[in-house]
């Protein structure tokens, strides 16, 4: 059973995830190719994703660096990199749509 889902819009792609991996290195490790440039250190904010709302609060909440950044690039109030959260359970993350597409 995957851990979560990533939704793009050729469909939804279910990844299993190692404990204590990020979400950018599960979809990394899954033949995804989500953008990072910092190589997942939180620093470039090119690993954005959409969250699903239900799970926002359930998230290990951002660390200053990160709200800084996402508050930098102007993302929706349910942005996070995923380089910066872990996978839940049922997790619904979408690339950002203002990112160009690599996947």
């Amino acid at each position: 059973m995957p851990d979560f889902l990533l939704l793009l819009p050729e469909g939804d792609v279910p990844i299993a995830a190692e404990p204590e991996e990020s979400v950018l290195a599960a979809v990394l490790r899954a033949g995804r190719n989500l953008q990072t440039v910092c190589k997942g250190r939180g620093m470039c904010g090119a690993c954005r994703v959409r969250v699903g709302e239900e799970f926002l609060g359930l998230l290990t909440p951002p660390s200053l660096t990160e709200t800084r950044l996402l508050h930098y690039l102007k993302s929706a109030p349910n942005s996070r990199l995923a380089c910066q959260i872990r996978p839940l359970n049922g997790l619904r993350v979408t690339p950002d749509p203002n990112l160009p597409r690599t996947l």
